[in-house]
């Protein structure tokens, strides 16, 4: 049986603003980010974004769903597939060594 996850027509999409707010340094909470692809807040949003996620690694990319955070927290609400609510300190530390590795990437990749 095929199963399909939600959202997965709006992949490209998804991935496609990920890249953009990666370019210009941004994180957003899922609120806006919704609200940027036409998601709702409450989603669900891990299995498209774990989707996104695998294929970024996969490429040897950095993980650029890390830039959908909650507000309240300034972090993803999963930090290596693991929730994060509330983040530990080893999850903040690896979440924000994770962004510094978006922005290191994209600022050299920015065609």
């Amino acid at each position: 049986m095929d199963t399909k996850i939600p959202y997965e027509d709006k992949e490209d999409e998804i991935r496609l603003a990920l890249v953009k707010m990666a370019k210009h340094r941004k994180e957003l909470d899922y609120l806006k980010f919704g609200e940027l692809v036409g998601i709702p807040t409450e989603g669900p949003w891990n299995p498209i974004l774990d989707r996104i996620s695998l294929k970024e690694r996969a490429a040897g990319r950095p993980d650029i769903t890390y830039l959908v955070v909650r507000k309240r927290t300034g972090y993803p609400q999963q930090i290596e597939f693991e929730p994060s609510t509330p983040p530990s300190a080893a999850q903040k530390a690896i979440a924000d060594q994770v962004f510094k590795d978006i922005f290191t990437y994209y600022r050299r990749h920015q065609t």
